[in-house]
C-alpha cells in the first residue's frame, strides 16, 4: 500500500524553517492584529531573536521559558530558541505565579519571555511579588552566572524579556532602534515590575531592547539543533498531582505534524485561526509548527471571545479552524450569527471523544465547513489517530479515525499488569486501555525516571491512561480517561459515552458527566447540562429519559442545570470543578 503522504523532508526544525522561508517567502506567516509577517520576515525575525539568545550565551540544551498568551512574539521567540538548539518550555498564561515558579526552577530556565499583562493579570508583577526574595521554589541554590538573578527566588534565571503589548506596531515588524539606552530601558522595566534598577539593568529588558543586543552578530546556522535534541518540554496540567514535563525531540515533532497536516489537507496559503493556546501541545505544534511546515498563515487568538472570533474569520478569510465541539456550537448560537461571514472556512479540527452528528451537519450547512476532522492524541505520544477525507459522518461523530502512519495501537485489558509481556489485548469492540508505540512517543518525563518507567513500558509501548475501543476496520473510539471512569454497582461507566447519549435528548445542548461517591452503589453519575436555545431542562425528565434509553448503571442519578460549563484554557471541561460542586450538592 502506498504511503498516504510522502515522508517528512527535514530532520530538524531550523532546517525546515530555512527551506519553507525560501519557498514561500512572500506568503503570510503570522497575522496578529496590525502586525503581519511573511515567511521571509518571520525567518529573519527568528534569526534576530536567535542572535540575541546567542549573545546571552543561550544555546543547545538550555531552557527558554515562554509565559504569555498567543501572539506574533511568541512565535518568533520559540522559533529563535529552536534556531540555537534550545528547548522551548511553554507555560500557560492562565497559570499563577506559585505554579510557574517551581517549573522555572525545575528546568533551570535561563531566560523567561513573559507578557506584561494577560487577560487582566499582570504576570511579571505577580512573579516578582512571589519570588522577589531568596528561597528557590525548587530547592536550587546556584545563582545566575556573572551576577545576581533578576528575581532572587528564581536563581537559574539570568534574563527576563518583557512583552510590551501596549507598544505601537508599524504593521510590518520593522527593525527600529530603541529610543533609550539599554540601561535606561532596563531601569524603566525594572521600575514597573518592582525590581531595583541595578538588578534590572542586567536582567530585565523589553522585547525590542533584547533583540537589538544580537544585531551585528552572525546568525546561528541551526546546526546546534540535532534530530534527537529536545525541542520542547511541555508540562501536564497537574490536576492529579505535580506537573510532569514531557520531552519531545525535533525529528518526532516534524514527523508527527507533517503527517497530521498532510492528512488534514493543509495547503500553502491557508489561513489558520489558532484558538488553542501555544502553551498547549496542539496549540504550539498544530498552530506554529504545522503552519510553518505547510506555508499556512498563523492567525493567533490571545483570548477567546466568540463575537471577535466570528469577526476574525470574516476579516482574515480564515480557511482552517480548530476547537472542541462546544466552540462551534457557541459560535452558531450567537445572536445575529450570519452564515455568509464564515463561508471562507474549509476545514475544522474538533478533536473530541464524540461529536454529535447534528453538530457536524450544522457546521457544514450553516458555517460552510466542507471537511470536519476528528483526531486523537496526547502530549506524551503526539498524534495517534485521525479521520480521513472519505470517512462517513458516523465515523467522524463516533470515532477519532484510524491510526496515523507508523503508529501502532493496542487496546489492553485494564489491570493486567504494566509490562507488555503480561498485557492482554481485548477483542475488537471491547474497551481497554490504549497503548501506543511510534516515533511520536516522548523521550520521557523531564528528570523523572520513575514516572517515565510507569508510562513507557517494555517494548516501547506508552500507556495513555485512556480507555478506548477499536472496531474491525481500525477506527478508534476514545471512551474516557481511566481516572474519569467510575464504578457503579460493579459496572464500569464511562462519562464520555454517557454524554454522547445524553446529547441525543432534544433539550440538551451541552453536557458533562462525573462520578460521585454513593454509599450503596460505590459511585453514581451526576450530569451537568446546558439547555438548547428555546428550551428548558427538567432534571427529573432527563433522568427518566436516561433510564429509558441506556443501561441503568449509565443513567445519571442527578441532573444539574447550568448556564455554562467551567472550561480550562484549552476549552476542555474542568471536571474536577464539577465533582466538587456535585459533592457540595450544588
Amino acid at each position: 500500500m502506498a504511503a498516504e503522504i510522502p515522508p517528512v523532508p527535514w530532520s530538524t526544525i531550523p532546517e525546515m524553517m530555512r527551506d519553507v522561508a525560501s519557498r514561500h517567502a512572500a506568503l503570510d506567516a503570522v497575522v496578529d492584529g496590525e502586525t503581519r509577517l511573511d515567511f521571509d520576515s518571520l525567518h529573519a525575525e527568528s534569526l534576530r531573536f536567535a542572535r540575541a539568545l546567542d549573545a546571552q550565551g543561550i544555546g543547545a540544551g538550555d531552557a527558554v521559558a515562554i509565559w504569555a498568551s498567543n501572539g506574533w512574539r511568541w512565535v518568533v521567540a520559540a522559533s529563535g530558541a529552536w534556531q540555537v538548539g534550545a528547548s522551548v518550555v511553554p507555560l500557560a498564561s492562565r497559570w499563577k505565579a506559585p505554579e510557574v515558579g517551581p517549573l522555572l526552577t525545575r528546568v533551570g530556565a535561563r531566560i523567561l519571555v513573559v507578557d506584561e499583562e494577560s487577560a487582566g493579570e499582570r504576570l511579571l508583577d505577580a512573579l516578582v511579588a512571589r519570588y522577589a526574595t531568596g528561597g528557590s521554589p525548587g530547592g536550587a541554590t546556584s545563582g545566575a552566572p556573572g551576577g545576581s538573578p533578576p528575581i532572587a527566588g528564581l536563581p537559574s534565571l539570568e534574563q527576563v524579556v518583557v512583552l510590551d503589548r501596549a507598544a505601537a506596531s508599524d504593521g510590518a515588524c520593522a527593525r527600529s532602534s530603541t529610543s533609550t539606552s539599554t540601561s535606561a530601558a532596563a531601569r524603566a522595566a525594572g521600575g514597573e515590575v518592582g525590581l531595583g534598577s541595578e538588578t534590572a539593568s542586567s536582567g530585565v529588558a523589553r522585547w525590542d531592547e533584547f533583540v537589538a543586543r544580537g544585531d551585528g552578530r552572525a546568525a546561528p546556522d541551526g546546526s546546534a539543533a540535532r534530530p534527537e535534541s529536545i525541542a520542547q518540554i511541555l508540562f501536564t496540567s497537574g490536576t492529579t498531582g505535580s506537573p510532569k514535563g514531557v520531552e519531545l525531540a525535533h525529528r518526532q515533532l516534524l514527523s508527527a505534524y507533517w503527517d497530521w497536516s498532510g492528512i488534514g489537507g493543509l495547503e500553502a496559503g491557508d489561513r489558520f485561526l489558532v484558538i488553542p493556546p501555544y502553551s498547549h501541545g496542539f496549540g504550539m505544534n498544530g498552530g506554529i509548527l504545522a503552519c510553518w511546515m505547510r506555508g499556512v498563515a498563523n492567525v493567533p487568538v490571545a483570548v477567546f471571545d466568540p463575537r471577535a472570533t466570528l469577526e476574525a474569520i470574516a476579516r482574515e478569510r480564515i480557511s482552517v479552524i480548530s476547537g472542541p465541539p462546544t466552540l462551534f456550537a457557541t459560535l452558531m448560537n450567537l445572536e445575529g450569527f450570519a452564515p455568509e461571514r464564515t463561508r471562507s472556512l474549509r476545514t475544522a479540527f474538533v478533536g473530541a471523544a464524540a461529536v454529535p452528528t447534528e453538530l457536524i451537519q450544522a457546521m457544514r450547512g450553516r458555517m460552510g465547513i466542507r471537511r470536519v476532522i476528528n483526531a486523537y492524541g496526547l502530549i506524551e505520544v503526539c498524534v495517534v489517530s485521525m479521520t480521513r477525507a472519505d470517512d462517513a459522518e458516523s465515523v467522524i461523530a463516533t470515532t477519532t479515525g484510524r491510526a496515523m502512519p507508523g503508529v501502532e495501537v493496542r487496546i489492553v485489558a485494564v489491570g493486567e499488569g504494566a509490562a507488555a509481556s503480561d498485557a492482554v489485548d481485548v477483542p475488537d469492540g471491547s474497551p481497554g486501555e490504549v497503548w501506543v508505540r511510534s516515533q511520536g512517543v516522548m523521550r520521557g518525563y523531564f528528570r523523572d525516571p520513575e514516572q517515565t518507567a510507569a508510562a513507557i513500558v517494555e517494548g516501547g509501548w506508552c500507556r495513555t491512561g485512556d480507555v478506548g475501543i477499536r472496531d474491525a476496520v481500525g477506527h478508534i473510539r476514545v471512551v474516557d480517561r481511566l481516572k474519569d471512569a467510575y464504578n457503579c454497582g460493579g459496572f464500569s461507566a464511562y462519562p464520555a459515552e454517557i454524554e454522547n447519549q445524553l446529547l441525543e435528548h432534544p433539550s440538551v445542548a451541552q453536557v458533562a458527566v462525573v462520578g460521585v461517591p454513593d454509599a450503596r452503589l460505590g459511585e453514581v453519575g451526576h450530569a451537568f447540562v446546558i439547555a438548547r436555545a428555546g428550551t428548558r431542562v427538567d432534571p427529573e425528565a432527563i433522568v427518566a429519559w436516561a433510564r429509558a434509553n441506556m443501561a441503568n448503571y449509565k443513567a445519571p442519578r442527578r441532573v444539574h442545570v447550568l448556564e455554562s460549563l467551567p472550561l480550562n484554557a484549552n476549552g476542555k471541561v474542568r471536571k474536577e470543578v464539577l465533582r466538587a460542586r456535585a459533592l457540595e450538592g450544588v
